[in-house]
């Protein structure tokens, strides 16, 4: 078996001549990592593209769930973070461009069209949109290019990829994204939660929709961002986090949720939350007495 790892790539642009353009990054998570703490940024666009998995954002009080081949632009000076969330298993890119006109013209665009696509850009912010194939493909790419060494050529290449990049992402951000729960999702949801205490097979999700497997296992990534094993385990995990707190051990918390072993358990609740269930336990205690004494 291989061994789970995190990939986490940041390349600051502006240092590598770029106008404008500050850090762009990338992430690969098998496993979850720390909670993104409140941040702002000065006079600067964020754009996040999340390609697979999911990832929480929370922009001054109002939430939102970013799932696969989903498009968030974070407005600039808002404060920012993953709220509770931690940042979550999935794959996700991210590109900063700063509004500061003394800093330059865009990648060589001319001021007007900087101005411009910059603006609109900006008018995006704060609402959810879908991405695309073809912006995949623009963003393997200019980390392709970015690990490559420096050259006059990569350089006008990565130039006309970034404008790309944000040409794609304006087109495609016309209207915000509506997420909205069809009736089949609901009725796996419902399933699932009121079978928490089982082994909860695929094929058994495919038959309540009257689809094939291979078919379930395809549509269901396509709307939740992620295979439904490890939505189940997601769900069975949210559950596990009431239940530690409730004065049951981990290994009966684990097998009243349908887990072979309370080492598998372990496993997977580490995977989902960043911490073992022993150390999630011992936290929450602690954060109760704290604000005990506080009161």
């Amino acid at each position: 078996m291989h061994k789970l790892t995190n990939r986490r790539k940041v390349f600051q642009l502006n240092q590598l001549g770029f106008n404008r353009c500050l850090d762009f990054g990338y992430y690969h998570y098998n496993a979850v990592e720390p909670v993104l703490e409140i941040h702002s940024h000065r006079e600067v666009l964020e754009i996040c593209y999340c390609l697979k998995g999911q990832q929480y954002y929370e922009v001054e009080g109002d939430l939102f769930k970013l799932t696969g081949n989903c498009i968030f632009i974070v407005p600039p000076n808002l404060e920012h973070s993953s709220g509770v969330y931690p940042e979550d298993i999935g794959e996700l890119f991210w590109l900063q461009i700063s509004l500061k006109k003394n800093e330059g013209e865009l990648c060589n665009l001319s001021k007007e069209h900087t101005n411009f696509l910059l603006g609109e850009l900006k008018k995006k912010g704060s609402a959810l949109h879908k991405g695309s194939l073809n912006l995949k493909k623009i963003l393997k790419n200019i980390l392709i290019n970015l690990e490559k060494p420096k050259s006059t050529i990569h350089d006008i290449h990565l130039n006309q990829l970034i404008i790309r990049l944000l040409l794609e992402t304006l087109f495609l951000t016309k209207e915000p994204l509506n997420i909205v729960n069809s009736e089949k999702l609901k009725i796996i949801d419902k399933f699932i939660n009121e079978n928490l205490d089982k082994i909860i097979y695929v094929d058994e999700l495919a038959s309540l929709i009257d689809v094939s497997t291979a078919y379930f296992k395809f549509w269901f990534k396509q709307k939740k961002g992620i295979p439904p094993k490890a939505y189940i385990n997601r769900m069975k995990i949210e559950q596990a986090k009431i239940d530690l707190l409730q004065k049951r051990t981990i290994t009966q918390t684990a097998f009243e949720l349908g887990f072979s072993s309370s080492q598998y358990f372990a496993t997977i609740f580490k995977k989902h939350t960043g911490t073992t269930p022993k150390a999630y336990i011992l936290l929450k205690k602690e954060n109760k007495r704290t604000t005990a004494q506080i009161e």
